[in-house]
């Protein structure tokens, strides 16, 4: 028992939602790889009081991945000091100790992101609304997000209220409201992350500002809760938190193997970028509006893995397949099947980008009964084989 500790990772996280797990399992595909153990402990289960020296002495881990929220414990214990430790969320702000890194989201690959798919709309002029309280973060992807915009040649502003303002909920919904209602639209909102953009699209509601027409809308971190259940459904950058869990990891086993003695992370920090851009209703703005087409696009979004074909559009929709062409092509400038391919192909994207998943599994998840067909296609879109795609990827 003891021998297989030597070779464990610790994981010390608040709860286990959903970005915690995504994180949790690019740690867990790494360590796999290395021959190491994955251990997780919830301080929710602790009363919020962590106890890392107890931990420790339990688990015997080589390293520790810790909630930023529970850093300040981590880095007061003398045990856990001893050992590689990755703080998950800490931005490069202070002085680490020797064997500690920090890892955090790229803001600048989250505003390019954001910007080159606002900039997809054709829409004039953007804006960037930080979250309640404005914190770091938030600011950080706002400055990011109009150097990039700045870089497209476009104009910009953004939404950071007074401190008296983002720290009290009424008084920063009323300075919110003043700016939604003095934006010249149309005009591109890229918010901090989903929840921001979820309080965006109710106040556009509520003045009577339509979503995508007039404003196209984008958030960070494809919270479910909040981009599924909006309606229009909320288009949202989603982090690469696999790939952070997986650099993490790296970083750890590169200190614990090369001799904890000998290693010195001080000064070294982890960066994580953008897995893919999810494209929903809020950013989806047509040539001509319709509600069919709409109502064609979000079915088609939802359930283009799946071996559908044009007919099972048209049936969901109900219309007329004559109709819903016709409608479609106004509105998109290309067919339904078309479509159905093009959201295939994001989707074989994303999982090209995963490295445990085949390549031999992707054309089935990706809704095709014969994988030559996949390949077909996404040569004829990339000049490129899936397999030369994802070495290109991985090199990025």
């Amino acid at each position: 028992m003891r021998g297989k500790a030597k070779k464990r990772i610790l994981v010390v996280v608040a709860e286990m939602g959903h970005n915690t797990q995504r994180e949790i399992a690019g740690i867990s595909q790494c360590a796999k790889k290395t021959g190491w153990f994955v251990d997780v402990v919830e301080g929710r289960h602790f009363g919020e009081r962590p106890d890392f020296a107890k931990w420790i002495d339990i688990w015997r881990p080589s390293g520790l991945v810790v909630d930023r929220q529970y850093y300040r414990q981590a880095l007061a214990c003398r045990e856990a000091r001893r050992i590689p430790m990755v703080i998950w969320d800490l931005r490069p702000t202070e002085t680490l100790p020797r064997l500690c890194v920090a890892a955090a989201s790229d803001p600048m690959a989250l505003a390019d992101a954001a910007a080159r798919e606002l900039a997809r709309t054709d829409f004039p002029r953007f804006a960037f609304v930080n979250a309640f309280g404005a914190p770091k973060w938030s600011r950080e992807r706002g400055d990011a997000f109009l150097n990039a915009v700045a870089s497209m040649g476009h104009p910009a502003t953004a939404f950071t209220p007074p401190a008296a303002d983002a720290a009290d909920a009424a008084r920063f919904r009323n300075a919110l409201t003043r700016f939604l209602r003095g934006l010249e639209t149309p005009c591109g909102i890229f918010a901090a992350n989903d929840q921001t953009s979820a309080h965006v699209a109710s106040l556009c509601m509520s003045l009577g500002i339509s979503i995508p027409s007039d404003i196209a809308l984008i958030g960070v971190d494809d919270s479910l809760e909040y981009c599924e259940q909006n309606e229009p459904t909320l288009s949202s950058v989603r982090i690469d938190l696999e790939g952070g869990g997986a650099a993490a990891t790296a970083a750890i086993v590169e200190l614990a193997e090369s001799g904890s003695r000998h290693g010195r992370a001080n000064g070294r920090f982890v960066r994580y970028g953008v897995e893919s851009v999810v494209r929903r209703a809020s950013t989806r703005t047509l040539r001509i509006p319709s509600g069919i087409v709409i109502r064609a696009l979000e079915w088609i979004r939802k359930n283009a893995c799946r071996p559908i074909v044009a007919a099972d559009v048209v049936a969901a929709i109900g219309c007329s397949r004559r109709l819903a062409d016709l409608r479609f092509r106004q509105a998109t400038g290309h067919t339904i099947l078309d479509e159905i391919h093009s959201r295939r192909l994001e989707e074989a994207m994303s999982l090209l980008k995963r490295s445990d998943v085949p390549i031999e599994e992707i054309p089935e998840r990706c809704g095709y009964r014969r994988g030559t067909h996949l390949g077909f296609l996404f040569k004829r879109a990339t000049g490129m084989s899936m397999r030369q795609w994802r070495s290109q990827a991985k090199n990025k």
